[in-house]
């Protein structure tokens, strides 16, 4: 039986913007050396989005060193993780695209 990893957590903006009803939301997951291991692209909610990446354990010996990036992309402007983060219950994104 392969044993698997699982990251869960939420992704939210910091700043005060409303979602609309057809944003999308991606996110991946990093290893330290930057391969993607994992990835999925969901609907985003209005306040936080509640997300869940899988990944066989054996590509991530050191769960401690993996990342996350994120972008929320909508008609008024892209939100995201500018570089990759360390793996936390909250993701908040910011904007970047100003």
């Amino acid at each position: 039986m392969t044993a698997l990893l699982t990251v869960t957590g939420t992704v939210g903006i910091r700043e005060k913007a409303e979602v609309p009803a057809d944003a999308v939301l991606s996110i991946k997951l990093v290893s330290n050396d930057g391969e993607v291991l994992a990835g999925t692209a969901l609907a985003a909610q209005p306040e936080t989005t509640p997300f869940e990446l899988v990944v066989d354990a054996v590509l991530a010996p050191k769960p401690e060193q993996l990342r996350l990036w994120a972008m929320l992309r909508t008609d008024d402007g892209v939100w995201g993780t500018p570089e990759l983060v360390t793996v936390r219950d909250e993701v908040w994104l910011t904007r970047v695209d100003r």
